[in-house]
């Protein structure tokens, strides 16, 4: 029974992801807060305030602090599932382990941000600022970062199956990152992270796991794959110009449309 109510939550939770990319999300109303809640005005608010907003916080109504100033704040350990920080501002806020489960940061500005090893699995990040944040061994299952900004951003160790299309990763830290696609924990079939159109020039892909990742039309001019695998991943109009670590790349002849400048 276990393994079946498991199984039954990655369902759920491929569901959710799909009904988001169409533009929506299950089960959220977008109601108006609970009373006494700060109002969507970017309101400066403090750590006793973020954890009674949560505490009041329902699945039928998760915490909302869509524009609020949560910048410094000490956040690391709480429940965040399915709140919304849309448009928020996070910059150096600590989320370390934090359980953000389905959350919302699109538009939000989370400058050097620490979200080291938090679960931000089935998260929506539209065109979040991540640059500088620190994501260290976090986890993005399901996640879409699409037109993230990660400038500078330390993903080393993350487990990331994202879709990150047009994300800006320059010099991003993506040492031992995972990306790579798996299938024995996909229950709706195959999901792989994409890459397409990003930024990655400078970036530190050493370690990387990159299999089956959609490289299509991404930008690794400067970035460093010494080490990374990147068996079947689509290189397809990709640019590697002064890409390092060539020669210690793996699975490499598996790779689809590997550019003749290789």
């Amino acid at each position: 029974m276990r393994k079946l109510a498991v199984g039954l939550g990655v369902l759920a939770a491929g569901l959710a992801i799909a009904a988001i990319a169409l533009g929506g999300r299950p089960g959220r109303s977008g109601a108006a807060r609970p009373p006494g809640a700060a109002a969507d005005t970017g309101q400066r608010l403090t750590r006793e305030q973020v954890v009674a907003a949560l505490g009041r916080a329902t699945d039928s109504q998760p915490a909302d602090f869509s524009g609020d100033d949560l910048s410094g704040l000490d956040l690391s350990g709480l429940d965040f599932k399915e709140a919304n920080l849309s448009h928020a501002r996070l910059v150096g806020t600590r989320f370390v382990h934090a359980k953000m489960f389905g959350v919302t940061l699109s538009g939000a500005v989370a400058q050097g941000a620490d979200f080291s090893s938090a679960v931000l699995d089935v998260s929506v990040m539209r065109g979040t600022d991540l640059s500088h944040a620190t994501l260290r061994e976090a986890s993005l299952y399901a996640a879409i970062m699409i037109g993230a900004n990660l400038t500078d951003a330390d993903l080393t160790k993350a487990r990331v199956i994202a879709a990150l299309n047009n994300a800006t990763l320059v010099r991003a830290k993506l040492e031992g990152v995972n990306f790579g696609a798996d299938p024995g924990n996909q229950p709706m079939g195959l999901m792989f992270t994409n890459l397409s159109d990003a930024d990655l020039s400078g970036a530190d892909l050493s370690g990387a796991n990159l299999r089956k990742a959609s490289l299509v039309r991404a930008n690794l001019t400067g970035a460093t794959l010494a080490g990374a695998d990147v068996s079947y991943a689509d290189f397809d109009q990709a640019i590697v110009a002064r890409v390092s670590g060539k020669g210690t790349v793996v699975g490499l002849s598996t790779a689809l449309h590997v550019p003749t400048t290789w």
